[in-house]
């Protein structure tokens, strides 16, 4: 059951600030795309074929390969150094930066690119689309000012995919590694004495070592994808002061005949509209739903039959409801 993408929304939060002046995004120029160097399934990690079926992919962390050219790496450490001044602290990520679509073109028209889109599909082998959350296209995570503190401590994400691509020259900086858990969300909590839940939240544990794998980066303009609910990673902390900036650019698969990774704790961010995404989110994935049992309704199907097909197309669209009374600020 594949959806069509979402069109964007018709207004914008309007508490993000845009840019006035940054570089036009070029995708002859600024993109430069190669294939991973390396591949880890889920079942790699350590989860069964049922649990790896019930996901869009059954690839769990890609990496490193090449996104953006010399100049678009340049290109985009510029937008992410001109947008420092709005980047926030938070428990988990020391000093990140929300809304990068809303608050720059040059990242809007890289994460929304057609060739990108159809890139990362091939890497995670199943159509992905920009997110449908415009929030959760594009994050910026920065280095933190307290040496102390990890960039991202142990965590799974809010949404099913993202690829984490770095913009700063790697050999301008010590420590900052992307590493992931070679286990399943579950063990990963064992461990950290938490629950697979509660996993988006910030975390003082750590992990066993010997479980830890580093995913290192060539040089900017280097990702990493991975099915972020599923695996279990951070970035650890610098060795010394320095420049280290991602830019984190979010998917969805297609494919919405499975369940819907994204989680529902992602309302509680406190994001300038993110409540409305989340219910225009849980909208498209109903709505297609309505539309592919409007094409396939057997005219000779019970009544029985026809209440339980309408109640499975609109259920996201109630989550969402429900999701909102029980946990949104109010």
């Amino acid at each position: 059951m594949l959806a069509n993408p979402l069109s964007p929304p018709s207004t914008h939060p309007l508490s993000y600030e845009q840019l006035r002046d940054e570089p036009l995004f070029d995708p002859k120029r600024h993109l430069s795309l190669e294939p991973p160097s390396q591949r880890w399934t889920l079942e790699d990690l350590g989860y069964t074929q049922e649990q790896a079926r019930a996901c869009a992919s059954r690839v769990a962390v890609a990496g490193p390969w090449r996104l953006l050219s010399d100049q678009g790496a340049e290109a985009a450490r510029t937008v992410a150094l001109a947008l420092n001044s709005f980047r926030q602290a938070g428990d988990r990520t020391a000093s990140y930066l929300a809304g990068g679509v809303y608050r720059s073109s040059f990242l809007r028209d890289l994460c929304n690119c057609p060739q990108v889109t159809a890139f990362i599909s091939e890497i995670a082998g199943c159509e992905l689309l920009p997110h449908t959350m415009p929030s959760q296209q594009v994050y910026i995570n920065y280095a933190p000012e307290d040496l102390g503190k990890a960039v991202d401590t142990w965590h799974t994400d809010s949404i099913g995919f993202d690829s984490v691509l770095l913009v700063t020259d790697p050999a301008s900086f010590s420590g900052g590694q992307f590493q992931f858990f070679v286990g399943t969300r579950h063990e990963a909590a064992a461990l950290l004495r938490s629950s697979p839940e509660n996993l988006t939240a910030a975390t003082a544990q750590d992990l066993p070592a010997q479980r830890v794998v580093s995913v290192p980066f060539p040089a900017a303009g280097y990702a990493v994808f991975q099915q972020g609910t599923m695996v279990v990673h951070r970035a650890t902390r610098l060795e010394r002061r320095a420049e280290r900036n991602t830019v984190v650019i979010g998917h969805v698969s297609r494919d919405i005949a499975l369940p819907d990774p994204t989680q529902d704790s992602i309302i509680e961010w406190g994001e300038p509209g993110i409540i409305a995404e989340f219910a225009r989110h849980k909208a498209w994935l109903s709505r297609t739903k309505l539309d592919y049992l409007m094409r396939q309704m057997d005219l000779n199907t019970s009544a029985a039959d026809i209440r339980t097909l309408l109640a499975e197309a609109i259920a996201d669209a109630r989550r969402a409801i429900d999701v909102i009374d029980t946990r949104a600020p109010q």
